[in-house]
């Protein structure tokens, strides 16, 4: 999808199957000089690779102004909190969306450990910097989704094994849309709840009890999208009340439910990076 006047395109596929259940989508981007462009992204629980081969994008996170950075290229783990992106355009390159767990996998780095995320070129070396500057000769979207397969074929040789517990505990926490407490986790999955936080912090970047906080989120957020008041919001989606859900919908989005919506209604088509979630409102541009 492009543009009429060639100032940005989008190309989307769905990665190779040999590369797993976990290696959700591709989508690649091309944006030409352009105005200020502001994104909102909130929480989704999936993990984004960005190989960049052009100019960079500006993150600043919520709550944390002294943490904004310009970066080409990112692995990003789950978090709790929004951030905005922005650029002027002379943006190329191929976003990843992962399960966390395959991100572990192909990776190898403890997700707990990248922080706000990190140039994925700090983990696997030369071999991204040559990804890189291939996918920049390559014209053809489909030729570069190609070569991301193979990229990321040769990560899961040399990577390591997620625990069959964690992947468990994820595919529960998302059936339950994080309406699942910590304990009865534990509990099903038959260990302790210290060795599960433990493991999911290294393997999916959150405790079980900070994922189901974002897992709630997300289906208030799909349900504030489709106009569901917010005290009907609150109930279905398990919190205390109306209240609760506008506290912890200031703390993850930096919106109170009601200005997200009106805001989801005017920037939220689509803009959103993964099917099935609710991830980023267009600000401008």
């Amino acid at each position: 999808m492009s543009s009429l006047d060639g100032g940005w395109e989008y190309a989307v596929a769905q990665p190779r199957l040999s590369l797993g259940p976990g290696v959700l989508s591709y989508r690649g981007f091309r944006f030409a000089s352009c105005p200020l462009r502001r994104r909102l992204e909130i929480p989704c629980g999936l993990a984004t690779l960005i190989i960049g081969f052009g100019q960079s994008l500006r993150i600043a996170h919520h709550g944390s102004p002294d943490r904004s950075r310009s970066v080409v290229s990112l692995l990003s783990p789950p978090g709790t909190g929004s951030a905005t992106g922005e650029h002027t355009g002379g943006l190329q390159g191929v976003e990843v969306m992962l399960t966390p767990w395959a991100a572990f996998e192909l990776f190898g780095v403890a997700l707990d450990e990248l922080g706000l995320g990190l140039d994925p070129a700090e983990i696997v070396g030369d071999r991204f910097d040559d990804l890189t500057r291939e996918l920049d000769r390559t014209p053809c979207w489909t030729e570069r989704f190609a070569l991301v397969d193979q990229f990321l074929l040769r990560c899961r040789s040399t990577g390591r094994t997620a625990s069959d517990r964690v992947i468990s505990a994820w595919h529960q926490l998302e059936a339950a849309r994080g309406m699942l407490g910590p304990t009865v986790l534990a509990e099903r999955l038959d260990c302790s709840q210290r060795q599960l936080e433990r493991r999911c912090g290294e393997q999916l970047g959150l405790t079980p009890k900070r994922l189901a906080r974002v897992l709630r989120l997300q289906h208030a957020a799909t349900l504030l999208a489709s106009d569901i008041r917010p005290g009907e919001v609150a109930a279905r989606c398990g919190f205390y009340d109306q209240a609760h859900l506008t506290r912890e919908f200031t703390a993850m989005t930096s919106r109170p439910p009601l200005r997200f919506a009106a805001e989801h209604r005017t920037g939220g088509a689509g803009v959103n990076r993964a099917p099935g979630r609710i991830t980023s409102i267009l600000l401008d541009g």
